[in-house]
């Protein structure tokens, strides 16, 4: 038996995340996929082999042959798609961020409990073992007791009318990138307390952030994320009392990410797992819903970290984004 998962909408994300992965994951098929624009989706079924092009999303909705739905729209429309999802029985893999903000995220969380559905938000990242690796090592006291935190996601959105340059649509720098390096951080010290922010706007959004965070366990935190960066980086340092850890590319680790341990001792570095971070969680999902297995990214996560992003929004003198309301 197979998930049988439609694409709701024909988004740039969608081969990366879903299509390519999605053949490394027996119990997972993409049946159908449905787009405000039919020639668009027509033409990307037929590149890659998807049986059904449907007309509209609630069409796709309603279909018995679909077991879950992917949600791949501007943020600002999860929170609205999940909940018709929902409503229509479906299992639901919606894209991060989760939904504009955490009343939203409330909302969709409590819709979602009791469904017996499963709710996963797309937080590829957190499904490859690189971070719990981090979590493993701190714990195995490497560098000690870690004091500082920093974890960054810069690159460079050229094109001004990509969706992540609309504020409308949930976009910015701290929605689209520095969830990333909110999440680590999350996942490894647990959830921090927003301590300050400033931003740089940018075409009407935030187009580079920098978060301050109190971390669980006395750690100082900060994240730094950006949409107008000629030198890209992903990176995160934790610095310990003993030693130093590094990790490079914590949020992609298939593109030749590693992981550096620095001590008085010597410097030893470790390769991290060249799979691809959405093949872990596309089989994360396809075993929940099948087999009941954990979701590790669910609402319950996902208010956490959205309750973390509105408090940054206003440390920044920012407003959080709000949905589109159906």
């Amino acid at each position: 038996m197979s998930v049988r998962l439609g694409v709701l909408g024909a988004a740039k994300i969608l081969q990366t995340a879903v299509i390519d992965p999605a053949r490394d994951v027996p119990d997972l098929t993409v049946t159908a996929i449905a787009a405000r624009d039919l020639d668009r989706a027509t033409a990307l079924a037929a590149q890659h082999g998807i049986p059904r092009v449907l007309a509209d999303y609630d069409t796709l909705l309603a279909d018995p042959d679909v077991d879950a739905i992917y949600i791949p729209t501007p943020a600002s429309l999860h929170g609205l798609w999940t909940a018709r999802a929902l409503a229509a029985g479906k299992h639901v893999l919606c894209e991060k961020p989760f939904t504009a903000n955490a009343d939203e995220a409330a909302r969709i969380a409590a819709l979602a409990d009791g469904t017996g559905l499963v709710v996963m938000e797309a937080m590829h990242a957190q499904h490859h073992p690189a971070w719990a690796r981090v979590r493993e090592l701190l714990d195995q006291g490497v560098i000690g007791e870690p004091r500082t935190a920093e974890a960054t996601f810069l690159v460079d959105i050229a094109d001004r009318g990509d969706i992540r340059w609309q504020q409308a649509l949930g976009g910015g720098a701290l929605m689209d990138l520095g969830v990333y390096p909110l999440r680590f951080l999350q996942t490894v010290f647990g959830t921090p307390v927003v301590r300050a922010a400033s931003a740089v706007e940018v075409d009407g959004v935030d187009g580079s952030i920098t978060v301050r965070l109190d971390l669980p366990g006395g750690v100082d935190g900060t994240v730094r994320a950006s949409m107008v960066q000629d030198q890209p980086e992903a990176e995160a340092t934790i610095v310990g009392t003993t030693g130093t850890l590094r990790v490079h590319l914590p949020y992609h680790p298939q593109m030749g990410g590693h992981l550096v341990v620095e001590t008085a001792d010597g410097r030893t570095q470790e390769q991290l797992d060249p799979t691809p971070t959405y093949v872990f969680m596309l089989r994360a999902f396809a075993e929940a819903v099948l087999h009941g297995g954990p979701v590790v990214t669910d609402p319950a996560e996902a208010v956490r970290s959205m309750r973390v992003v509105d408090a940054a929004d206003v440390a920044a003198g920012l407003s959080p984004r709000q949905p589109v309301e159906g």
